[in-house]
């Protein structure tokens, strides 16, 4: 009797595991044949990837700047009118685990200043002007980009938080480095691979998010113009933006005595990210890339700005980049039809701001018929969405930390003053290319929205670091809630 108990003890057990093999076996087969393999794939990963992310909120850190760079448009099909993307799920998780990490760990603690404290004002501002932008067109998916475009500024809290010391932001420049060098290789695999290539893969990502028309860019939006490269970006420029990211952020390592990367993959990512920026024909962004160098070399390598002039007049003389030049130059005298479309854009936003001077006509379609809500320039779309009083705090946040950051570059040399030069360039250069493009305040292109946050919430904390160094003994480098 006892041997039969001992036999049924030790193989209930095993009877228990097979029950569950089968139950699992079945329930994945019923959603591979409900919602196909690839969801099923996501269900069957989901357990291990909360694990991961509960070890760190740096682990969910990692997930924002991948699927930003990487995948920004993805989302997981589960049907309905509004399906999740990828990013927001990222977005949602990394301010999540922040905040509890906030509220269990009494040795954390909030950073409240200027730049925090408008910030928060301005997502107040936005977050009226999208209340009575209500009836102005809106659809679920104006809400739902909005939310998105919240917890995308909401990185500029969590990055206030977590970039602890100078070892955690060099940690975050090499992140950014790699999204970006990885987006930019992806770049100029499409494009080497042609109209053909770009089609087949990007097509294959339409049942995941990504639009199903002009996957494909030329310059003017016509094929007998050159193609543009986006990756996996989409919108050209957008892509520009984030190459833009990546080679200054390399450049300045590059030129900098005391690199937070090897000069191998400094100058790899140098070398990727600047032929992908060349190719997406975005001159916003070329622009922005020449005033971040342009800003680093006058810091750091002055001598160098002479010969390379030199270098950069000779190649125009011999014909060098031609292509590029000529297009450069159309913009600069107003001949192109884009440029020209632009002007028009700028007139239209004009006409919005003076009708609707002090909180914007919100997120949806301009109140009169003869007018329409969209222009290629932040400082425009800002006010024309949330009025001139937004756009005085957005330029008052702008200001106090780009008038801290040069401060503290300028004062400060060694390995923690360059790596604060880094996000300086780029976050001057980002407010340069704010001037002629829409993509950091656009709800639609939230991950930039979150990688110009990101920078900037960085930026604010190595100023502090630099101009302090009690930090250091205050906080812990790291926050981890394993």
């Amino acid at each position: 009797m006892s041997r039969s108990f001992s036999l049924v003890r030790s193989v209930w057990p095993l009877m228990w595991i097979v029950s569950l093999a089968v139950g699992a076996g079945a329930l994945a087969g019923l959603v591979v044949v409900r919602a196909g393999f690839p969801v099923a794939a996501v269900i069957a990963l989901a357990p291990a990837v909360v694990i991961v992310l509960l070890r760190s909120v740096w682990t969910g850190f990692i997930c924002v700047i991948a699927v930003a760079c990487i995948l920004p448009f993805g989302v997981i099909p589960l049907g309905g009118p509004i399906t999740p993307t990828l990013l927001e799920l990222a977005l949602a998780w990394c301010l999540l685990a922040g905040g509890a990490v906030a509220l269990v760990d009494r040795r954390q603690r909030l950073h409240i200043g200027w730049s925090e404290a408008l910030v928060l004002v301005l997502i107040g501002i936005a977050s009226i002007a999208f209340l009575l932008g209500i009836g102005r067109g809106y659809t679920t998916q104006t809400a739902h980009d909005f939310g998105r475009f919240l917890l995308a500024i909401g990185m500029f809290w969590l990055t206030r938080e977590i970039v602890r010391s100078p070892r955690d932001g060099r940690l975050l420049l090499q992140m950014l480095l790699a999204g970006a060098t990885v987006a930019g290789f992806i770049g100029l695999l499409l494009y080497a691979g042609g109209p053909q290539l770009t089609l087949r893969v990007l097509g294959r990502l339409v049942a995941y998010g990504y639009p199903s028309n002009e996957i494909v860019r030329f310059i003017e939006s016509n094929p007998s113009l050159a193609m543009r490269a986006t990756g996996t970006g989409v919108d050209p420029n957008a892509f520009g933006g984030l190459m833009m990211i990546g080679l200054l952020l390399a450049a300045s390592q590059l030129l900098s005595s005391h690199r937070s990367v090897s000069i191998w993959l400094a100058g790899g990512a140098a070398a990727i990210t600047s032929m992908a920026l060349l190719l997406s024909y975005s001159r916003g962004a070329w622009v922005g890339a020449a005033f971040g160098v342009a800003f680093v070399l006058l810091l750091r390598r002055s001598w160098l700005i002479p010969p390379l002039g030199v270098l950069g007049l000779l190649g125009i003389a011999l014909g060098l980049g031609s292509g590029f030049v000529t297009r450069l130059w159309e913009g600069f005298t107003l001949q192109d039809p884009a440029t020209k479309l632009r002007l028009q854009e700028y007139q239209n936003a004009w006409n919005i701001i003076r009708e609707h001077p002090w909180i914007g006509v919100g997120f949806g379609d301009a109140p009169s018929d003869h007018l329409q809500t969209g222009v290629s320039s932040v400082y425009l779309l800002i006010a024309e969405r949330i009025g001139l009083v937004g756009l005085a705090v957005f330029l008052a946040v702008a200001a106090v930390i780009a008038w801290r950051a040069v401060h503290v570059v300028l004062a400060r040399k060694g390995r923690d003053g360059d790596v604060t030069l880094s996000f300086a360039t780029v976050f001057l250069a980002l407010l340069a290319v704010a001037v002629v493009d829409h993509y950091l305040f656009n709800p639609e292109f939230s991950h930039m929205v979150a990688l110009y946050w990101i920078i900037a919430g960085a930026l604010v904390s190595l100023c502090g670091f630099n101009e302090t160094r009690r930090h250091a003994a205050e906080y812990p480098q790291t926050v981890d809630v394993s």
